[in-house]
């Protein structure tokens, strides 16, 4: 990282970025090439071991490069905010957020997908403990990033 002073190294920090974000732009590769897509997330942190979890329909580009796996890259940003100054070159641009790589899967068991979507929902709402009809989750697509490599970054202007 080229401005060490602004890695995020602090797990509970760490964490509020994760809390605090409510997108994550996945980046994958398929016979088209390169594409990245945005979505919600919810996420198990144990220690400094993150998988993030997504869900989707179970067609489409997305779903079909996830569905078969490997190495995809993920970002996540928010706290944004214009920090004005006098001159155009004192200008910053105030962020947090979290950027790596890891591999992705499939979910296919209904107790696998439930908790998945379970931890979307607690990340989203603030709630857990949701019921999902059994159809529900059959007819969802529900995907496991497990980070391999993961660091944070913020400007705050400190």
């Amino acid at each position: 990282m080229r401005r060490a002073e602004r890695e995020v190294t602090d797990l509970t920090e760490l964490e509020e970025i994760l809390q605090d974000c409510h997108a994550v732009h996945i980046a994958a590769q398929d016979e088209e090439g390169l594409f990245v897509v945005p979505v919600n997330y919810g996420y198990r942190l144990e220690g400094r071991e993150l998988t993030l979890y997504v869900h989707s329909a179970q067609e489409g580009r997305k779903a079909a490069a996830f569905q078969k796996g490997g190495t995809v890259a993920f970002e996540m940003d928010c706290g944004h905010a214009l920090h004005t100054a006098p001159t155009a070159c004192g200008h910053s641009y105030l962020y947090r957020s979290i950027m790596g790589s890891g591999t992705i899967r499939s979910l296919e068991s209904r107790e696998e997908k439930q908790s998945a979507l379970n931890a979307i929902m607690a990340h989203m709402t603030g709630r857990d403990g949701w019921e999902m009809p059994g159809e529900a989750l059959d007819r969802t697509a529900v995907f496991a990033l497990t980070a391999q490599t993961w660091t944070g970054k913020r400007n705050s202007m400190q």
